[in-house]
């Protein structure tokens, strides 16, 4: 009589995204992204736009630091009050229940996902009205784990919409993601698709509205 087989045991669930609540954000959930060394907050949902992918960043958040090592650097970033977020002065009790001060989203959430690191350096504003000026920036450490953040696919530009496991994307590279499609698809005709998308190609002529695009801040909407 033969053995009975065993049971093959099922894969292990990918993780959920993972999403911030704040009193000071109304309690919308966020969520945060990252490209290489560029962080960004982000809407985890659509919220019922009607084109869910043209406007997912809320704010940069720091300007990319390249003194420092990959490993720091993947889950340390300064935070540069001036990238589309109001100015903090952790001594100021004015600002402390800010509703737009990012720094406050992210250490207020009820999900612990950052902490200050204590240290402090200078930084050019990127404040227009500034002039260039040097401003304070804090040091962050992101505590949640690199499978919370939420993805956008490299070449489409498709967001992941909700924080279900089985629409999670799949990686293609460094800090690179796509989504099921163009995976699908395979390399060469996604690159096609995201040279026509993104307007790169003399050709190119979508009649498609314009996408927030986390790996490449020079085209984001909600930051220009």
């Amino acid at each position: 009589m033969s053995e009975p087989s065993t049971p093959t045991s099922p894969s292990a669930p990918q993780a959920e995204i993972t999403q911030l609540c704040s009193r000071h954000f109304t309690s919308i959930p966020l969520s945060l992204s990252r490209f290489q060394r560029r962080w960004f907050l982000t809407f985890p949902r659509t919220y019922g736009l009607p084109d869910p992918d043209s406007q997912r960043i809320v704010c940069a958040l720091n300007s990319p630091d390249y003194s420092a090592s990959d490993e720091h650097a993947r889950n340390h970033f300064w935070l540069n009050p001036s990238c589309r977020s109001q100015r903090w002065n952790p001594s100021d009790s004015t600002t402390k229940y800010s509703a737009v001060s990012p720094i406050h989203l992210l250490l207020d959430s009820s999900y612990p996902v950052a902490r200050l690191t204590g240290r402090i350096r200078s930084e050019p504003s990127n404040d227009p009205h500034d002039e260039g000026k040097q401003i304070a920036c804090y040091e962050v450490e992101v505590v949640m784990l690199d499978d919370g953040l939420l993805r956008q696919c490299y070449y489409c530009l498709t967001w992941e919409a909700s924080g279900k496991a089985n629409s999670r994307f799949s990686p293609s590279g460094n800090d690179i993601y796509w989504c099921s499609s163009c995976e699908a698809a395979g390399w060469v005709n996604s690159t096609i698709r995201k040279l026509r998308l993104q307007d790169i190609l003399p050709w190119s002529n979508v009649d498609e509205n314009a996408k927030d695009n986390l790996y490449s801040p020079t085209r984001l909407m909600t930051t220009a």
